[in-house]
């Protein structure tokens, strides 16, 4: 069976808010004869659950809902969550971890000054006579309305690339100052492919100061969240209701709700 994916909606967004994120831990405890109580968390038996509620649908996006609750059989089949409350890139925080595919003529350093006055930043320098990139790639559906924003500044005024890319490609020529600025991408692929790729380009010669790469799947960046590890792609998701909950307030106004779960 094909990989299935959570829909997003004619929107451009996953879910509407306000939504209810909640994770699930449990202690394990052992109190011994003479009182004394012995705990450690049970690491496997984390979970997130989000509890969503939709008012207004249109027919077509109820029945996004509702194909995708019946190829998964209900609660049976996992599928491909999208947090939209994190940042979906892994290690955002660290471009030297093995998240981040970087060129062959990039140097990255760490521990330059971010733009909240802390030590997050990265200097990227393009030592080669090519343009090369900073990038990383997600299984996710590459058709879906993304947002790729990251800070940027430079000490010599020029201009930046920031891409998406599947088998076809969005190229962004921003320009960059020695302040920073939230630099932005924002939009679809025409494509059917499940991997999806952003990048930041440097031209040759070029050297940067970076920080705070984020992905989303909406038209607008929200604030940005840091990563260490793996960001907010759920890739073995499942509906924690047997029956989807609607109601309609007119013949093309429809209301929705359920809960998603997945371990950690």
């Amino acid at each position: 069976m094909a990989r299935l994916f959570f829909p997003q909606l004619s929107s451009g967004a996953l879910v509407q808010y306000p939504l209810r994120k909640t994770r699930h831990l449990r202690t394990i405890v052992n109190t011994l004869a003479d009182g004394t109580i012995i705990a450690t968390p049970d690491a496997s038996s984390g979970r997130l659950k989000w509890e969503l509620i939709y008012q207004g649908l249109s027919p077509a996006d109820l029945a996004l809902l509702q194909t995708h609750f019946t190829l998964c059989s209900g609660p049976w089949q996992p599928f491909v969550f999208i947090d939209p409350t994190d940042n979906m890139l892994s290690d955002s925080s660290d471009l030297t971890t093995a998240s981040w595919q970087v060129g062959s003529n990039l140097t990255v350093q760490s521990g330059a000054t971010d733009p909240t006055g802390a030590s997050g930043a990265f200097v990227v320098t393009n030592n080669g006579q090519i343009a090369e990139e900073v990038s990383q790639t997600l299984n996710v559906p590459a058709w879906y309305q993304y947002c790729f924003s990251v800070y940027i500044q430079s000490a010599t005024p020029s201009h930046i690339e920031l891409s998406r890319q599947a088998d076809s490609q969005h190229t962004a020529t921003l320009p960059i100052t020695a302040s920073w600025a939230r630099l932005t991408s924002s939009g679809q692929l025409t494509t059917q492919l499940t991997s999806f790729t952003v990048a930041v380009s440097l031209s040759p010669g070029q050297q940067i100061t970076l920080f705070g790469p984020q992905l989303e799947p909406q038209i607008a960046p929200s604030q940005y969240r840091p990563t260490w590890g793996s960001g907010g792609v759920y890739p073995n998701a499942h509906w924690s209701v047997n029956t989807l909950t609607i109601s309609a307030d007119s013949p093309s106004l429809f209301n929705a709700s359920c809960i998603i779960e997945t371990n950690l």
